[in-house]
Order: structure tokens, then sequence, then C-alpha cells
């Protein structure tokens, strides 16, 4: 039963998601259905017509033209205005998404312009250059052409000490390789509508939790709490044993999906 319901679940997260694709194929199936309905129920109006103006005798006129015939392309009529209706939802759709995305976009990239000057601050003034050639240099490009963090390039001696608030574990890792599996996690978030926490374990090069794919984060769940994007706070701290290292944590908690969709 969970599976089905995850799977249910997933089902309406994939509908929703590509409402504009469906509207838009429904649409062209709209087209030709209407073209082949409105030559099939030509011959039919015809006949009818004929055989309307033989039984009266003379020519009919306009309206009666309509009255006889009109029946016949009511079927058509109808499907033309669901394709109409489907052409038009999946504009809507289509620039909401586009708005969504974008607005999102710019957010993250002034929240990551404010993380970098708090780095330069906490790491020091060359932390941002620091940043920048560790992405260059440590990174290869995926099958789908996007690019994907290697941590196995990393220097041991550029690594930090990280704890991650939600699986309470300790992990070595750069400040690079922690905003970049942050910065792939919201690109699917934003491009997909939903997360796993065992995604992000993933991007950050980490193993993965025990039902870490039921839990997550869902963009239309946190756009209902004004959120557009999924936003880190990498804390760094010094604990009383004299220990550093920078807590991972998000403003918003993951949740299992079942409570989420619950919740919508």
């Amino acid at each position: 039963m969970k599976k089905l319901e995850q799977f249910v679940n997933q089902s309406k997260r994939h509908l929703k998601n590509h409402s504009p694709t469906i509207l838009s194929v429904a649409a062209a199936m709209g087209t030709v259905v209407s073209t082949v309905m409105a030559v099939k129920a030509t011959p039919k109006a015809l006949s009818l017509l004929k055989d309307a103006a033989a039984e009266k005798g003379e020519e009919l006129s306009k309206n009666e033209i309509i009255q006889v015939a009109a029946p016949m392309y009511i079927p058509t009529a109808i499907t033309c205005l669901c394709t109409i209706i489907c052409i038009l939802g999946a504009n809507v759709l289509n620039k909401k998404q586009q708005a969504s995305i974008m607005s999102a976009y710019v957010l993250l990239e002034d929240s990551f312009k404010k993380y970098r000057n708090a780095a330069v601050d906490v790491y020091g003034d060359d932390a941002d250059s620091k940043i920048k050639a560790e992405i260059a240099k440590t990174t290869y490009v995926s099958c789908d052409g996007y690019s994907v963090y290697n941590p196995d390039m990393d220097f041991e001696s550029e690594q930090l000490l990280f704890y991650d608030f939600y699986s309470h574990r300790y992990f070595n890792a750069t400040l690079a390789a922690v905003i970049n599996a942050q910065y792939h996690l919201n690109r699917n978030l934003l491009l997909r509508g939903y997360v796993t926490i065992n995604e992000f374990y993933e991007f950050l090069g980490v193993d993965t939790v025990a039902n870490g794919d039921d839990i997550g984060w869902n963009m239309d769940h946190l756009m209902t709490g004004g959120l557009l994007w999924l936003d880190f706070e990498n804390r760094y701290t010094k604990l009383e044993d004299g220990m550093e290292c920078c807590i991972i944590s998000s403003f918003a908690d993951p949740l299992p999906f079942s409570v989420i969709e619950e919740e919508m």
C-alpha cells in the first residue's frame, strides 16, 4: 500500500509538472480529430440538405440550411472548443512556470551572492577565488550535458569538517562541493518539482539513509510558505572542545512526501 501510495503521489506530481505538455499534445490531437469529424459530417449534412430541399420543392433559405446542417457539426464544434481550451490552458501554464522559474533563479542568485560575501568574511579575502577554482577544476560533464561535481578530485588540505543537521553525522568535504550540491538540488527541485533528501546526500558524495527516498522537499509546498527556492544555511561553528565545523541545515525542513500531500 505504501508503494502504491507513493506511485500515486509521484504520478500526481508528474501530471502537474507536465500539464503544459499534456495540454499541448491534447490540442494537437484535437486539431486532427476535429478535421476528421468535419470531413465525415459534411457528406451527411449535404444529404440532409438535399432531402430537405426536395421535400420543400425549392431552395432552402440560410436559416433553414443552418437548422438542417448544424446538428451534424455539433460534435465537431465541441471538439474544436476543447482544443482551443487546451491551447489557452497550455499557454497560461507555460507562462506561470517560466515566471516562477525565472523568479526563483533570480532570488537564488541573490542568495548565492550573499553567501559568497559571507564566505569571504569567514574564510578570508581569497575564499571566493578558491571556490571558483575548485568548481572549475573538479567538475565533469555528465551524459545529459550538465556539469556535476566530482568529490573524488578534492584535495584533502582544502577539506573542511561538516555536520549534517538532519542525519546527525559528520563528513569531510570542500566548501565548493557543498555549495555545488545545494545548487544542483535546487536545480532539480525547480525542474522536477520535488527532490529527496537522499538525492542531496548523493550530490554531497555521502551515504544515503534509510527511507531517504520518501523524505524531501516539494516546490508547491515550499511556495505555500512563501519560499521560491530551497535556501541552506552553512553555519561555521566552534564547539566547546575547540573542534571547528560547518553545520548544514535548510530554512525548510525535509518532510515525508505523504505528510506534504496531506497538508496540500
